[in-house]
């Protein structure tokens, strides 16, 4: 069955409508340097930024505490009126456009795009990326994070079956089935500290900080999306490159996820 990008962007919106808090470890500064690391993020000082996907505002809270002369924020969704809420007392002039990534019309305006956990969630990323691309100013910079394949096997070979089951279901039984996983990673985790287990690191160094509240937002968002890609390295650095990206670093997040600086 053809899942649209309607759809998975629809699927979010809901999701944000009712997982609108953005506190905790979750929607932490913290939480944004470990993501976009080795980006520094106080080089976004007196900069126009773009973000693509804020979802409930969580990454933007944060990006404009570093005080960005600008920020842009594109969300497709019902959710971007969460994101203003949780970003009404914000110091720094905020844009909001209500559009999907492929339909961004802005060109060579921004100094950063961010896109943190969004692309691998876009069916057409191939035309959202070079929209990216067009709006970025000579030498601009686009920090995506994707999932990531290498590391990931094991999990991928289990969950994704699972998917073919959750997708479908209404959300209030995912909801129920997502506090029955997230119970079980009470255990997990704890095996963690004294088994190599896979995502071992991301478990304990992420999913472990989260309260118990976030870590279900973060299994729900695993088994509800109708499409999720989990990009290898070399597909990751093709994407970008064929956007016109001339220079990549890929740097491989907790053994699990890709963080790549793309410069224009």
């Amino acid at each position: 069955m053809k899942i649209d990008h309607k759809e998975s962007y629809k699927e979010f919106g809901e999701q944000f409508m009712i997982d609108s808090n953005i506190d905790d470890y979750w929607g932490s500064k913290d939480m944004l340097k470990d993501i976009v690391n080795p980006f520094t993020l106080t080089s976004v000082k007196n900069k126009v930024i773009m973000e693509v996907g804020v979802g409930s505002g969580r990454i933007l809270n944060n990006l404009v505490k570093f005080l960005p002369k600008k920020a842009i924020a594109v969300e497709p969704s019902q959710a971007i009126k969460i994101a203003k809420k949780n970003n009404a007392l914000s110091k720094v002039k905020i844009e909001f456009l209500n559009l999907k990534a492929e339909d961004i019309k802005i060109k060579k305006k921004v100094d950063y795009v961010f896109s943190l956990g969004v692309i691998h969630h876009i069916p057409n990323y191939k035309k959202a990326c070079k929209r990216i691309y067009d709006s970025l100013k000579p030498n601009g910079k686009f920090i995506i994070w994707v999932y990531g394949y290498e590391g990931n096997e094991l999990y991928l070979l289990i969950f994704n079956n699972i998917r073919r089951i959750t997708r479908i279901l209404p959300d209030s039984v995912l909801r129920i089935f997502c506090t029955f996983l997230n119970l079980v990673c009470y255990l997990y985790i704890f095996l963690c500290k004294f088994i190599k287990l896979p995502m071992q690191q991301y478990m304990l160094e992420v999913f472990g900080k989260c309260s118990f509240e976030k870590r279900n937002y973060i299994i729900f968002d695993q088994l509800n999306p109708s499409f999720s890609k989990y990009f290898k390295k070399q597909e990751l650095t093709d994407l970008l490159k064929d956007s016109g990206f001339k220079n990549v670093n890929i740097n491989h997040r907790h053994g699990y996820s890709w963080l790549a600086i793309a410069k224009k």
